[in-house]
């Protein structure tokens, strides 16, 4: 569990979910945010794996622009696949498999962490300043990830 305190006073909270590939991390982070939610705080997901780009949500009429047709389970407040990397358009654009788009796209978030954490917090403090906040980090399970220096 980590915690910091920005300079607005604003208190957060969070779980980073690791594991295999299939273990449940996003199963288990739509469980908590929805369990959290019932006992009255708010919690919310940093989804950090660039392959993570949610399913068919069955809405032709789908007019966001950086998830069509696709939703995750649970409510983010980033979004990596949205916000600054996915898996598919590095597959694509730069013709690698998903070994090496997964690399690459984790590299891409390495090099760009103030992004990502300032992000983070304009959010936090947009729409939710003065709350104590949960937040769930949603990361990929592929061992490379991890092994890769």
């Amino acid at each position: 569990i980590i915690s910091f305190v920005s300079e607005e006073r604003m208190v957060v909270y969070g779980q980073v979910v690791i594991g295999p590939p299939g273990a449940g991390k996003t199963t288990y982070c739509n469980g908590m945010q929805q369990y959290l939610r019932l006992i009255g705080r708010e919690a919310l997901v940093v989804n950090l794996d660039p392959a993570n780009e949610g399913v068919p949500s069955g809405d032709d009429n789908d007019d966001d622009d950086n998830h069509k047709n696709a939703q995750l389970p649970y409510d983010t407040i980033v979004d990596v696949c949205a916000d600054m990397v996915n898996l598919s358009s590095v597959m694509d654009e730069l013709e690698l498999g998903p070994n090496g788009g997964l690399v690459y796209c984790m590299e891409y978030l390495e090099r760009h962490v103030d992004h990502l954490v300032q992000l983070i917090r304009t959010r936090l403090e947009e729409d939710h300043a003065g709350e104590i906040v949960y937040l769930l980090f949603d990361l990929p399970g592929q061992v490379e990830l991890y092994t890769h220096s």
